[in-house]
């Protein structure tokens, strides 16, 4: 797999292929010092942050993925990874639009859309 696809399971965008994205791993679960010094961990386990800076999006892609997003931001997403191609659920963020390039009905190329998601579930 060479590229990002989000679905809400009846729509798919599928990203241009070979975009950068970053995912953040986060530990989940609680910390604490003892009398000692020591910290002292109990991990449940790894959620994940997802940030991908889409580029360009026609029109058409942009407004699927915003009425996905709008209708229920629980997307289900699918990506390359270290070891395999992984599909997990993520809560998406509204994404900040930026209008580019504009046509005789409106707006036909944004620019600059970074959409930012956290894992539902944890690892």
């Amino acid at each position: 797999m060479n590229s990002i696809s989000i679905s809400d399971g009846t729509d798919t965008v599928t990203l241009l292929s070979e975009i950068e994205f970053s995912l953040q791993p986060s530990w989940i679960g609680s910390t604490s010092v003892t009398a000692g010094g020591k910290t002292v961990m109990d991990i449940i386990g790894i959620k994940h942050a997802l940030t991908i800076p889409v580029g360009w999006l026609s029109k058409s892609d942009l407004s699927k993925l915003v009425s996905m997003i709008e209708a229920s931001p629980v997307l289900s997403v699918s990506y390359p990874s270290l070891s395999e191609d992984v599909t997990e659920d993520f809560v998406f963020e509204l994404p900040q639009l930026t209008a580019f390039k504009y046509g005789d009905s409106g707006v036909e190329q944004w620019y600059g859309v970074t959409l930012k998601a956290v894992q539902q579930g944890v690892d």
